[in-house]
């Protein structure tokens, strides 16, 4: 009879066991699937992940506003020196007649490219911002003018008669200082393009305003006098490929306060995501606990 009631005794606690257990574990699943308010509601436990995120959300939203912004500074940089640049060497250039722009008379072509070379030699003089020859060491770059131009041939539409070797020549002049250029009128009818090139250095300083260190550009220029149709109109066109990259030398003064409160800032945000990253990863940590304790009261309700 003590037997007999130590085991349903026994049994008795055990099921009392397992389903006190089974209890606490819907509790605590219940608990977990619960939202923020659900929680504050059940226990009074304050929503400090949900507040963490907000403010997430607040800062990154900053930072990629800020960032934005940035960006927005060094496409209206380089589209603003792509106008100046067209300004600066394109004679009798006009905002917006880019499509339209071209050269119908000898005369023209060479007076154009004349006044490119000339431009280029007193840039010094010319220019309000902050442009520079490239340096190859201690001698500035060249300006490059090629001329590409069949090799050899005869045209006389009066009488609907040509002779043309359509092997393409090219030529090449490195201009350094102020220099004449002389072309053969009748070279005109050969030619298909010329096309002068150099490179021009600037540096972007709106950025410091801003709490960033200036970026250095590296433009190349590239003209463009289209010959190929040969209709008795050169189109012209000025294109630049941009390079950015950091200054090899730089002293910024009077901005350490904006460059603290960044540093600052950027402290904050790595602090935000690393505390949220933890709780994130505490959460997934507790349903794989629960996970786990679900498991093992299957198998012991099972072997009961």
């Amino acid at each position: 009879i003590l037997l007999l009631s130590f085991i349903l005794f026994s049994c008795s606690s055990l099921c009392l066991w397992v389903q006190h257990t089974h209890q606490s574990l819907r509790r605590k699943i219940k608990y977990y699937f619960m939202n923020p308010c659900e929680k504050f509601y059940a226990r009074g436990r304050k929503p400090w992940k949900l507040c963490l995120q907000l403010v997430k959300i607040v800062i990154i939203t900053i930072q990629l506003v800020s960032f934005g912004l940035s960006n927005q500074m060094v496409v209206t940089f380089k589209e603003e020196n792509l106008q100046s640049f067209k300004h600066l060497f394109l004679k009798d250039y006009a905002d917006g007649n880019m499509d339209t722009y071209a050269v119908y008379r000898q005369a023209d072509t060479y007076d154009h490219i004349d006044y490119i070379i000339e431009q280029y030699r007193l840039l010094h003089n010319t220019t309000v911002g902050n442009h520079e020859y490239e340096k190859n060491g201690t001698q500035y770059s060249s300006l490059e003018l090629c001329q590409a131009y069949y090799r050899n041939g005869t045209i006389y539409p009066g009488n609907e008669t040509f002779e043309i070797d359509a092997e393409v020549e090219n030529g090449e002049h490195h201009i350094l200082a102020e220099i004449t250029v002389a072309f053969d009128f009748l070279f005109c009818f050969r030619m298909l393009s010329v096309t002068i090139k150099f490179v021009l250095k600037a540096i972007n300083l709106q950025t410091v305003g801003h709490r960033e260190l200036p970026d250095c550009y590296d433009f190349t220029v590239l003209i463009t006098f289209d010959n190929k149709a040969h209709s008795g109109q050169i189109k012209i066109d000025l294109d630049t490929d941009v390079e950015i990259k950091e200054c090899r030398d730089w002293k910024v003064t009077g901005a350490c306060k904006n460059m603290t409160l960044t540093v600052l800032f950027d402290c904050l945000i790595i602090i935000t995501c690393i505390t949220s990253f933890s709780l994130c990863l505490r959460s997934v940590l507790t349903g794989i606990r629960l996970q786990r304790v679900h498991f093992f009261l299957i198998v012991a309700t099972s072997y009961q």
